[in-house]
């Protein structure tokens, strides 16, 4: 469990810079709901050639920002995608929550800085992107959060293909894909912490894992 600091002042700062902007105009959309992840498996597939692309990683999160943090928003954050081309080049794309999930180019991912072995992959099957399932897990995992600790947000939501992590993309492939998430907590009744004047909240994450067989893990270090 990690713990983290969010300075309140900070947050309403931002906040309202946002407002007088006009940026943040399109509601919630809770990220631990279905229609969240729906909106992801919409963006990817009407983006995603398979005839084309292999999908080897894709995550949503609800933004890093003072005001996004804990807000549990999708249209705060942003969807990732990681492609291989039949060459074994690897590229990567986003959306934009706050501008309506506006796609950002398709450029080129540098940590696979040698390509990966586009025959030996074993990509992302959308046709069994269930996002039933996926709420489930996240409905399963808030079970296992501590008494004493309140869930405030999904921070992210992550899927990769079985693929190596080295750079030079070497190593062993699988064929199944594993999930790994974020839930953001605090502790009930000791959610803010004061120090001169300054009001932060005191919140923590933590990680879990889905094993291939749906297994949830909680990882509390």
């Amino acid at each position: 469990m990690k713990t983290r600091i969010l300075n309140l002042m900070a947050a309403a700062a931002v906040a309202l810079t946002m407002v007088s902007c006009g940026a943040g105009g399109f509601g919630t959309l809770a990220m631990d709901s279905e229609d969240a992840v729906n909106k992801v498996k919409d963006l990817v597939t009407s983006n995603v050639d398979p005839d084309e692309w292999k999908i080897i990683q894709i995550d949503w999160n609800e933004g890093t920002s003072n005001d996004a943090t804990l807000g549990n928003n999708l249209y705060q954050g942003s969807i990732f995608m990681k492609l291989v081309k039949s060459d074994g080049k690897v590229f990567s794309q986003g959306f934009t929550g706050q501008l309506g999930f506006k796609a950002t180019p398709i450029e080129p991912d540098f940590w696979y800085d040698q390509g990966l072995d586009y025959e030996k992959i074993t990509p992302i099957d959308m046709s069994k992107f269930d996002p039933a399932t996926i709420v489930k897990q996240i409905e399963e995992a808030k079970k296992m959060i501590p008494a004493e600790y309140e869930f405030k947000s999904l921070a992210e939501y992550r899927m990769k293909a079985g693929i190596p992590q080295s750079r030079d993309g070497k190593g062993e492939y699988t064929a199944e894909s594993t999930s790994e998430f974020t839930i953001n907590v605090v502790e009930k009744g000791n959610e803010t912490v004061s120090n001169a004047g300054t009001t932060s909240i005191i919140y923590y994450e933590i990680d879990f894992n889905v094993a291939p067989d749906g297994t949830i893990t909680m990882e509390l270090e």
